[in-house]
């Protein structure tokens, strides 16, 4: 079920059909269970192949790449998950009723977004949660250190976890990223976002500042960043669809 996109030396990191995209956590560690309440797994056939973060008890926040070859009343939504193959009490699923798009450009990876409503609300717990979101346009400064998370494989190669991952990253200058893009980088080791982890959290400070998008090079490679998107400069569209 792994899906790989190659645009030049672009990868995209989600995991879905052969041949289309990919991505994992790669030199991180696993995560104290239910510790990111809000991050999703999107599935297909009870298969893991793109994550998401709840950002309101009804919607969901996801890259735009994830479902662009996929019919959305296919996709299940869990939510509260750990393991990836246990039947967790803490685990809630769901279906898509609607999807919110805006302009995604899967040419250059532009407006890599994409707003789920689910088919009900979910019920808010310890272990299942919603993410605070940026500031209309807020920056995060170059060097600011955060963590994102996923069921992305360990490495290009290597197998999907059954058990969600986290890895602390470092904020990029804006020199090695792009402007719709939140870049970071594990500079010292080999480390990053893998297959799998498409669609999945950045989070600084508490707060959700960027979506897992897509890879340079291999995964982990530990020369070029990785990239997320930016969701401070996304407000007014996640708002609306929100509130629609």
């Amino acid at each position: 079920m792994d899906h790989l996109l190659a645009l030049g030396t672009l990868m995209l990191v989600s995991q879905v059909n052969a041949g289309s995209y990919k991505t994992e956590i790669v030199g991180g560690r696993e995560a104290t269970p239910n510790s990111h309440p809000y991050i999703a797994s999107l599935q297909l056939r009870r298969q893991h192949f793109c994550g998401g973060s709840l950002i309101a008890p009804q919607f969901l926040m996801t890259a735009a790449h994830c479902l662009s070859d996929t019919n959305p009343s296919r996709v299940t939504v869990v939510l509260g998950a750990h393991s990836l193959r246990a039947n967790e009490a803490s685990r809630q699923t769901f279906r898509i009723s609607q999807v919110f798009e805006n302009g995604f450009n899967p040419q250059t990876l532009e407006n890599d977004i994409i707003i789920l409503k689910l088919d009900r609300s979910a019920t808010l717990n310890s272990r299942v949660n919603v993410v605070a979101l940026p500031r209309v346009n807020e920056t995060v400064p170059a060097g600011t250190q955060c963590v994102t998370s996923g069921w992305g494989r360990l490495g290009t190669e290597a197998r999907i976890p059954d058990r969600l991952q986290e890895l602390n990253v470092t904020v990029t200058g804006r020199e090695l990223c792009r402007p719709n893009n939140i870049c970071t980088g594990v500079f010292m080791r080999q480390a990053g976002i893998c297959f799998g982890d498409s669609g999945g959290p950045l989070i600084c400070n508490e707060v959700i500042q960027g979506i897992s998008s897509f890879i340079v090079r291999s995964c982990g490679s530990g020369v070029a960043p990785d990239f997320f998107s930016r969701v401070a400069l996304f407000r007014d569209f996640i708002d609306r669809a929100i509130n629609s």
